[in-house]
Order: C-alpha cells, then sequence, then structure tokens
C-alpha cells in the first residue's frame, strides 16, 4: 500500500467515523442510550445463607439469582400455575394450545452434486417441508404405542440402577426431526431415552447398549447394516431401528433386509405398528428418568448421565426468567437445530423452542452456508433465518475466521474499511451506542450471513475468548451470550442475559433453578502464589470479587448422578446435594461467574508455580496462522519443565508460506513442522498473540511444534463435541513432546 493511500484510508476514515457519530446524534442516539443505561440491571444474584464447607476455613456464601430470591424458592418449571412437571407435559401442552402452528421444518435431500476442481460434492436440497405441533404430537404418540406393541412397558419405579426390563432405547443418529419423534414418543410411554455421538465409533454403541441392557437401537439407515452384523455384541438388543436423513429418495426406495434374533425395522415400520396397535400415553412422573445422556469422554470411557423429567422441566423455567421474554410464543422465532442432540446444550434448547410454541428449522453443521462442498440452492442460516442460534465456541471462531479471510481477500481498502468500522463498533457496543453509518456500510452484509433476524446468539460447552464474542457482538449486530454448565447441570448453570449482561469474559450469572456457592482451595494457587479461597475479595488481575474457589452447585435442575458408577457419584455429588464442577471460579459483587481455571487443567512447573492449559490454549486459538477446524492449540506442561510448550494445528497454506520465507522449500508433513526454522517462524507469530491479549509471562509458549495431521473424534483426539482430548493427544504426539521438551528446561 503506497504511502498517499495510507494517507487518503485514514482522512476518509476520519470522515466516516465523524459522519456516523453525527448520524446517531440526529437519530436520537445519546436518548436511547441514556434510557438503555436506566434499565440496566445492577444486580444479577446475591448471597442467600451461607454454607459450612471449608472445614476449619469461613463459610461460603451461597448465592441465588434474585428472580429465585424474590420470589423465595428456586424455580421448577416454565408453567408451575398449570401444573406442568415432566417433558411429555410440556409437550402435549404445546401440541395442543399451537397445534397449527409450524414446529418442526426439514429440507430433503434430494441429490448430491460434484462441483469441478473440488474434492467432495455438495447436497442438493429441496424445498422445506414444516410439519404441524399437532402432526409432530400424534407421530409422538404412534411411534411410542408402536415400541408398546413391540413389547416395551413404561420403566419401573426403584433404584434406577438396578432396574431391569424393556424400557430403554438408544438414539445413535444426527440432530433431525424424526430424532425428536422417537425421542419424545419414548417418553409418552415413559420409557428411557439414552444417547450416544452418532460421530462416535461402535464401541461407543455397544458400551451403552450392553451397561444400560438397551432394547431397540435408532439409527441412520446408511449405520443400520453394519450395527447388524455386531448385534451378537449386545445381548439386549432386540431391535434395530432406522431413519432416512439426509438419504436421497433413491437410496430410500428399498427396504433394509432383515433377519435373525435382532429386528430390523424402519420408523415407518413403528409407527404403522402404534396406527395398528394404538395404546393410551403411559405419562412418567416429575421422578421418572427422561434422558440416560452419555458424556463424550474427554477423560475416559463416557459416562452415562441420569436427568429426571423434573431437573430437564425446572432448567427450561430458568431459561423462561433468563431471556426475559425475548423469545416470544406468538409463534413468530426459529432456532436453528443443528447441534448434535446427543449434547445436552442441543437437547435443552431445543426442548425450551417447543415449550415457546415456536420452531425449529433442522439443518446439518455442514450445510449451514451455501456453494461447493456444503449445499445448494441456500444454506440452512439462509433458508431458515433463525433468532436464535446456539453453537460451541469452535462454530463462532471459525466464523470469525472466516469472515476475516474473506475481507483481507477483498483488498486493502475493504480490509481498512472493515477494521475501522470493527473497532468504532466495539467501542460503541461497549457503550450502549449504535453505529448507523457503519451498520448500513459493513455489518448489514454480515448480519445477512446469519440469515438476517438473529436476535442474540449463545456460545456454551468451553470457553470462548473474550475478542471472538466482542468480535461477534460487532459484526452481527446481536449479543452473543456465554453460557457454563455441563450434562450434570442441565447443560445450564449460569449464563448471561441478552439484554442486561454485555460484559465479555463472564460466563453469566446463576439460573434461577440452582444455587451456587464456592469450595475454598487453599492448596492451588493463582499466580501470584495466592490460594483460592471464598473470602478472597480482589482477583490477581485486581478486580473485585466476592470469593473464589471450586464451583458448587445444587438446587432443582442438577443431575441424579452417574449410571451405575456409584463410587463416581459419590465423589462428585456429596451427601449434601452439591455437585462438585471442578471448575475453579469467582464471583462479582454484581453476581456475574468468571471462570479463571480448572482443577484438571492446572498443572505444576518445575519451579512450583501454576498454570491453566485451558487458557493457554483459548489465548493462542486467536492467530490466524491456527487451524481451529483440526483442533486448535494444546498445550503442555509438567513438573519438569520450565514453562509450557504448545503442539499447534496450522493451517498448511499459511505454513507452506512462512517457511519459504525462512529459506524452508520441499518439506512436507513431519519433516516439515520439526525443522527448527518452521518451529521458530510459528513461535514468532504466535507471540504477539500472547502480549497481545495479555497472557501471563509464566504461560507464554516457550517452544511450539506445528501440525499438520487434524486432531479428530475419529483418531481420539477430540471428542464428538470437537474438545481436546489431551491426553490421547500427548500420546501421538510423544515424539514431538521429546523434542520440545529440552527446549523448555533452563
Amino acid at each position: 500500500m503506497s504511502a498517499a493511500l495510507k494517507v487518503a484510508l485514514h482522512f476518509g476514515g476520519l470522515l466516516l467515523v465523524i459522519l456516523d457519530f453525527l448520524l446517531w446524534v440526529i437519530t436520537l442516539g445519546p436518548i436511547w442510550m441514556l434510557l438503555k443505561s436506566m434499565s440496566t440491571v445492577a444486580e444479577f444474584a446475591r448471597p442467600a445463607k451461607k454454607a459450612k464447607i471449608n472445614g476449619s476455613l469461613p463459610a461460603s456464601d451461597v448465592w441465588q439469582a434474585i428472580e429465585a430470591l424474590d420470589n423465595g424458592k428456586l424455580t421448577s418449571s416454565p408453567f408451575p400455575d398449570e401444573g406442568v412437571q415432566t417433558v411429555t407435559e410440556i409437550l402435549e401442552r404445546s401440541m395442543k394450545r399451537y397445534a397449527k402452528k409450524q414446529a418442526q421444518g426439514t429440507r430433503p435431500l434430494l441429490s448430491w452434486k460434484k462441483d469441478e476442481g473440488y474434492r467432495f460434492p455438495a447436497k442438493v436440497f429441496g424445498p422445506t417441508q414444516w410439519r404441524s405441533y399437532e402432526e409432530f404430537g400424534r407421530l409422538c404418540k404412534e411411534f411410542g404405542a408402536g415400541l408398546r406393541a413391540m413389547g416395551f412397558q413404561p420403566q419401573p419405579e426403584g433404584d434406577f440402577d438396578s432396574l431391569s426390563g424393556k424400557f430403554k432405547i438408544l438414539m445413535y443418529e444426527e440432530t433431525c426431526a424424526d430424532w425428536q419423534v422417537c425421542a419424545y414418543g419414548a417418553m409418552t410411554q415413559n420409557l428411557v431415552v439414552a444417547t450416544a455421538y452418532a460421530t462416535l465409533g461402535t464401541d461407543a454403541v455397544v458400551h451403552a447398549v450392553n451397561e444400560g441392557a438397551v432394547s431397540a437401537l435408532i439409527c441412520n439407515r446408511k449405520a443400520a447394516e453394519g450395527l447388524m452384523k455386531i448385534a451378537s455384541q449386545m445381548p439386549s438388543l432386540e431391535a434395530i431401528i432406522y431413519l432416512d436423513y439426509l438419504c436421497t429418495p433413491e437410496e430410500c426406495q428399498t427396504k433394509l433386509p432383515g433377519g435373525g434374533k435382532v429386528k430390523l425395522l424402519s420408523l415407518q415400520d413403528v409407527l404403522d405398528l402404534g396406527k395398528a396397535k394404538p395404546v393410551p400415553p403411559s405419562p412418567p412422573k416429575p421422578d421418572s428418568v427422561a434422558v440416560l445422556m452419555y458424556t463424550s469422554g474427554s477423560t475416559g470411557p463416557p459416562k452415562g448421565v441420569v436427568l429426571r423429567h423434573k431437573q430437564l422441566v425446572a432448567f427450561v423455567g430458568a431459561c423462561f426468567i433468563q431471556f426475559g421474554g425475548l423469545i416470544k410464543d406468538e409463534g413468530g422465532e426459529t432456532f436453528l437445530g443443528y447441534l448434535p442432540l446427543a449434547h445436552i446444550l442441543a437437547v435443552v434448547a431445543e426442548l425450551f423452542f417447543y415449550s415457546t410454541g415456536n420452531r425449529i428449522g433442522y439443518a446439518d453443521p455442514k450445510s449451514l452456508l451455501p456453494g461447493p462442498e456444503k449445499c445448494y440452492p441456500s444454506g440452512g442460516l439462509e433458508e431458515f433465518q433463525p433468532t436464535l442460534m446456539a453453537g460451541v465456541p469452535k462454530v463462532w471462531e471459525t466464523i470469525k475466521k472466516g469472515a476475516e479471510l474473506k475481507v483481507e481477500k477483498s483488498g486493502a481498502v475493504v480490509s481498512f474499511l472493515f477494521k475501522l468500522a470493527m473497532r468504532v463498533k466495539k467501542a460503541a457496543v461497549r457503550q450502549n451506542r449504535y453505529t448507523p453509518l457503519f451498520d448500513l456500510l459493513v455489518f448489514k452484509k454480515f448480519k445477512s450471513m446469519l440469515g438476517g433476524c438473529m436476535k442474540f446468539t449463545l456460545s456454551g460447552g468451553g470457553a470462548i475468548s473474550p475478542e471472538v464474542q466482542e468480535w461477534v457482538r460487532a459484526a452481527f449486530g446481536c449479543p452473543l451470550v456465554q453460557g457454563y454448565g455441563l450434562t450434570e447441570t442441565c447443560g445450564g448453570a449460569v449464563l448471561q442475559k441478552p439484554l442486561d449482561d454485555s460484559s465479555v469474559g463472564f460466563v453469566g450469572s446463576p439460573m434461577a433453578s440452582i444455587e451456587l456457592t464456592l469450595h475454598s482451595e487453599p492448596e492451588l494457587t493463582d499466580m501470584d502464589g495466592k490460594p483460592y479461597l471464598a473470602t478472597d475479595q480482589v482477583h490477581v488481575d485486581g478486580s473485585s470479587c466476592c470469593g473464589r474457589g471450586e464451583i458448587w452447585m445444587k438446587g432443582l435442575s442438577i443431575a441424579s448422578g452417574y449410571y451405575k458408577l456409584p463410587d463416581k457419584t459419590a465423589e462428585d455429588f456429596d451427601k449434601d446435594g452439591w455437585f462438585h464442577s471442578g471448575d475453579i471460579g469467582l464471583i462479582t459483587p454484581e453476581g456475574r461467574v468468571k471462570i479463571i481455571d480448572r482443577k484438571k487443567n492446572l498443572v505444576k512447573l518445575k519451579g512450583g508455580e501454576y498454570v491453566a492449559l485451558e487458557l493457554i490454549n483459548v489465548t493462542y486459538n486467536n492467530s490466524s496462522i491456527i487451524n481451529a477446524d483440526a483442533g486448535g492449540v494444546c498445550s503442555f506442561a509438567s513438573s519438569e519443565i520450565d514453562r509450557p510448550v504448545i503442539l499447534a494445528q496450522c493451517k498448511k497454506k499459511e505454513l507452506l508460506e512462512l517457511a519459504a520465507e525462512k529459506g524452508v522449500t520441499g518439506k512436507d508433513g513431519e519433516e516439515l513442522c520439526r525443522d527448527p526454522k518452521v518451529m521458530a517462524a510459528v513461535k514468532a507469530v504466535l507471540d504477539p498473540i500472547a502480549k497481545e491479549h495479555k497472557l501471563p509471562a509464566l504461560m507464554q509458549a516457550i517452544a511450539v511444534m506445528p501440525v499438520l495431521e487434524p486432531w479428530t473424534a475419529e483418531n481420539g483426539c477430540l471428542t464428538a463435541t470437537s474438545k481436546l482430548v489431551p491426553k490421547q493427544i500427548y500420546k501421538a504426539h510423544a515424539k514431538d513432546l521429546d523434542i520440545l521438551m529440552p527446549m523448555a528446561m533452563k
């Protein structure tokens, strides 16, 4: 870029900033900002009592949402006055009240299209087909009756771990409308729905079926025959029921051959059984188990988390409060259903949406946007124009990096304009101000990327970088709220309020169905060597707080424990009802929660100092050279080294260009990555990121090993929800760590 062009751009940029501010004043922006500041919530939660959980140390405050305190009790239901206490009662209410409204939208797959020059084909979809709530309800009841005709019986009462009988099904299918027909259909007969990630191998299926003595397995048509071949490894299995999701009309013409001890049935076969032999629903009780949800197994074999109807209903009730009426029950809202329903975030998000009588448009993650290797004629975002979309941090990081890459390719002028607009917009968002000119010139196009109707977006399933959160808010003109929870807390325990909490770096405030406290951890220390105590008033960065420690929670939306794992249940769920999260947090005077460490991710270095591996990963993932789709950054530390080192998934094109700049050519794979000049060059790219994000010096990587072989769920390096499995990564990169560790010793 020439000096003259730089001067011209900066002068033009200054004029745009001045014009934007003048337009804001003319459009009564100051009045709008004043009204917004007057309506800002000053308090989200406050202490309700004390918990003597710290032995000889002082007791901890127990925090509750202000709504729970004002009501004098924790929230148990979205419709307490109507006596709604089970998932089936939520659905029955919606199916009657919103009978003619759209409930489920599916785009049928017509064919596949291979674009010239591209490796993989794209999906070609037909027009969206919508089911009404009335039709959805009818199909659920028919499926439930079909299961009864196959010999299933409502779950008996008693200790769930020791119950026997034919009352469990296992869902092993991608997210789709029929997934919910099967799941909710089973619940109409008080059956238990177990889940397994469709991206995991058959070993996970065999484990879940055998541990739970599951009688029926629901899967995709394309997986059915393979599962039939290993059915003998699952003695309790009596039937495999297959769905036709993402199958073309030609693929669906043939009926799969059955035979043998295990029956092979289509979804339609079961629905036909239900129509031929109708039986009335067998309503579950609030204490009945609704879902047996297997975790993704980031720290070992999947654990089955026992979730009862009353717990899921309480969580939905808390969502009604936390979202403050932003999602209306007038049928005008759309949720984008694409997250795996084997993950608790998707299950509760969709249940909440069904409880409001709004609609869900189903799209697989690879067809959210149109084009080669994705889909035609339009992407799921454009087709469904959602008002709410949830995603794990990786989704938002990928969207950010993809958008920035397109901007960079558009030339110097466009890139300058975008960066200027982004700086102005971020500052404006922090001040409760809008940017009328930049919204029109720059951000209108970005807003259309998400369908153009988004009211707010949600990030869960892990820590999101403050920079990414702020970027999404600015670029798409809607709040990106962060939440925190686990399968054991029905997915959410702490959540930001979209209209009231614009902070970054915090995961929100306690939901109204639970209470939260901080357990003092005198043996764990921060970067200043000070222990995490419930009596702390100042964090290591100088900010004020009302305690630090391990986050403990109990309440109406906390799970009942782990299936057939009494020792693990006793370890994580104590006798007083507190669930021990394993995460270290702090709480602010306003009632906001911030995750500052994780007990298992806190690693002591040779000098005795602790480093937080997750914070290191999140920080370096902001670099443009990092390939988030392949797993991003995985840091390593131990008591044998003085500083952490990192394994960094890099984009191949950028890595080759960087190597060429350093005179390294003709190398690929491990030979390229292990070249000392390339390693040093990647570290030089990452170092400014650490400084920009104020990563403590002790946590800045002393050495970096670039990686090109992707980490995936298939090779065990990622969970089904794309979380790192560090132990497996360390095992796969043992030779790389042998190279890195000597570089981390003084």
